[in-house]
């Protein structure tokens, strides 16, 4: 019984363990790497091409925010905000903002992010995981955080974004193709010093299908690739607000 009870607990502890690296990477070296890619300092080309998608994938999700209207009152939810550059989007937009990321150094980073931008005032700045998410919001962003997970992981926290989402969620993830496949495993041959965090594919359908049992419905999706930056950024919607 012991030793069944144990089989049965250790993928939440796999899990754990998981979140446990991803803090320390972000939190240590991972800060500095990516500090500097959603900087403006001179980069790598390998780096550099990493900041242009990421920077061509936010102007995307802005460009769809910008065709809705949203109450005055409207409360975004920017979950893992790494420096802020999406939650200072969000409060110029209006919006009363919690921006939530597993790294203090990075949410250091996004309150300089957002005192710089003149919006501190309309943001709450909370250092957690996903799962300490609480209450619900007009508009749930994550980009480029699920893309560190693999299906068992990816799938619980994909719902619960969705669960937090009164109406828009918008997110990131890995498209799964082979080209993709053997550009990662080419990346795992660079000096350390530009290799990325291990990224996991995942397919359209199960993504789609991830955000279904929650009750949200895939409205449209585009493919942003820049060099060695590769996501899929999806806006989806509650059924019953279609």
């Amino acid at each position: 019984m012991t030793q069944q009870k144990a089989t049965l607990t250790r993928p939440d502890q796999l899990e754990q363990e998981h979140k446990q690296q991803l803090r320390r990477y972000f939190d240590g070296v991972g800060f500095e790497r990516w500090a500097a890619i959603y900087g403006q300092g001179e980069l790598s080309s390998v780096r550099r091409s990493i900041r242009e998608g990421h920077t061509s994938m936010l102007a995307q999700a802005e460009a769809w925010l910008d065709e809705q209207t949203f109450p005055a009152d409207a409360r975004a939810l920017d979950a893992g905000c790494g420096t802020g550059l999406f939650s200072t989007a969000l409060a110029r937009r209006g919006f009363a903002v919690t921006a939530i990321d597993i790294a203090p150094q990075m949410v250091h980073a996004a309150v300089a992010q957002s005192e710089q931008a003149g919006v501190r005032e309309r943001i709450n700045f909370v250092t957690g995981d996903l799962e300490t998410i609480r209450g619900s919001y007009d508009v749930v962003a994550c980009f480029d955080v699920l893309i560190h997970y693999s299906q068992s992981g990816f799938a619980p926290m994909c719902r619960r974004l969705a669960q937090s989402c009164r109406e828009t969620l918008l997110l990131t993830y890995a498209p799964h193709n082979q080209l993709l496949a053997m550009m990662h495993w080419l990346g795992g041959h660079f000096p350390k010093s530009q290799r990325r965090t291990e990224i996991q594919m995942m397919s359209d359908s199960f993504v789609a299908q991830t955000l279904a049992t929650a009750g949200m419905r895939v409205c449209r999706s585009v493919r942003v690739s820049k060099g060695f930056y590769h996501v899929t950024l999806l806006e989806a919607r509650r059924e019953e607000a279609l």
